[in-house]
């Protein structure tokens, strides 16, 4: 398997760079495809020899995610590896209906500013990097594009959606967004990543198969 495109299932806690540093071991040019963040799960797309030719390619796709946010609390990460802060929010105000009424603003194109808490590089620094060490750093907007946001569920301050997505849209912001055009604040709890393009998670190989 010198030069091949392997799917793997990320468990939650791994990073992306670590699971490419695990096949390191067995191949000499390794890549992914789209990274997701440690608290995240779900397809990784791995490229292995001259199959890391197709890199560019492969972040075109579009991309499927199952997920979770809670109402009410907002993170300066927009997820909950961050440091919470608690917001105003009337859950029983809202209604699926409702909720996807205002999810509709999400979709088609739109303007997003990435997390600053993110592996964008600004200055040839990543902002994660600049913001835990306290500099003030912020990227800049730009505009994605979303083919659906659909809220499937609402229990208490937990909602549960999924997404199909274009390149370049971070769902951290997405959540944060939302959360933000209902007044409350909105974080995300948990990510699943699903498909790539073509390529789906049933496909996928669970990193304790490669090891």
């Amino acid at each position: 398997m010198r030069d091949d495109i392997l799917l793997i299932d990320k468990p939650v806690g791994f990073s992306s760079f670590q699971i490419v540093r695990i096949l390191k071991k067995r191949y000499q040019k390794v890549g992914h495809a789209g990274t997701l963040d440690p608290f995240a799960s779900g397809l990784l797309i791995i490229l292995i020899g001259r199959a890391t030719k197709q890199f560019t390619a492969m972040q075109t796709r579009d991309k499927e995610y199952s997920g979770e946010m809670v109402l009410g609390r907002s993170t300066d990460t927009y997820d909950i590896s961050g440091t919470w802060k608690q917001e105003s929010c009337r859950v029983e105000d809202f209604t699926l209906d409702t909720l996807n009424e205002i999810g509709t603003r999400f979709t088609g194109e739109i303007e997003q500013i990435p997390p600053r808490f993110s592996a964008l590089k600004v200055g040839g620094k990543k902002m994660y990097e600049l913001s835990r060490k306290g500099t003030s750093v912020l990227a800049r907007r730009r505009r994605v594009f979303v083919h659906s946001f659909t809220l499937t569920a609402i229990n208490e301050r937990m909602v549960r959606f999924n997404a199909v997505v274009g390149k370049g849209v971070y769902i951290r912001s997405l959540a944060h967004d939302f959360g933000i055009s209902l007044h409350c604040g909105a974080t995300l709890v948990s990510l699943r990543r699903t498909r790539i393009g073509e390529y789906d998670v049933s496909q996928a190989k669970k990193i304790g198969d490669l090891l």
